[in-house]
């Protein structure tokens, strides 16, 4: 399978994804189900980020597509290694509003998308607190059920309890208004 140009330019500035892009292309995926939307959440930097992940929804993107190995698009927004969290976080939201599963098992790999968020120690718990609040606004996060990795998100959490009190004490109020899942 040939890579149109755009598949490229969606991890560069904004303005090289726009000399690459028509609209015809925000519904583009792989033989693997790796859709432009989701090479554009891999874009290393936040603003060009939510730009391209922004014009792609706004043209049709499915947010709630898959790989075939059960990777969705919150996977990879939350497994990024830069991000400015207050800017990224409406998109995380449009995201969820739009089909994205929170509750997704991508396997052994990464779990859950927030389980993958867990695991990402290079940001601390305040620092990752506008895609918590995101998150933990959804009733219909799971955070009990053990994922293909064998834990749940508060068990997770519970294990990563130095550096993750706040995403267990997010857990444990959760849980408290809207029941185990």
């Amino acid at each position: 399978m040939a890579y149109p140009r755009v598949y490229f330019s969606a991890t560069q500035s904004e303005a090289e994804f726009l000399a690459d892009y028509e609209p015809s292309l925000a519904t583009w995926a792989d033989k693997d189900g790796l859709t432009l939307l989701m090479r554009a959440l891999r874009n290393g930097d936040p603003a060009s980020r939510v730009a391209i992940a922004t014009r792609l929804l706004d043209d049709g993107a499915d947010a709630g597509a898959a790989t075939e190995s059960h990777v969705n698009v919150l996977h990879v927004l939350l497994s990024a290694t830069a991000h400015d969290f207050i800017a990224e976080a409406p998109l995380l939201a449009r995201l969820l509003d739009e089909g994205a599963d929170i509750n997704a098992d991508s396997g052994s790999r990464w779990g859950t998308p927030l389980q993958t968020l867990n695991r990402t120690f290079k940001f601390s718990d305040e620092a990752l607190a506008p895609f918590y609040d995101v998150l933990f606004a959804r009733p219909e996060l799971d955070v009990t059920t053990p994922s293909s990795k064998g834990s749940s998100v508060t068990e997770s959490a519970q294990a990563a309890i130095r550096r993750r009190a706040g995403l267990l004490a997010r857990c444990h109020e959760h849980t408290n208004q809207h029941g185990p899942h």
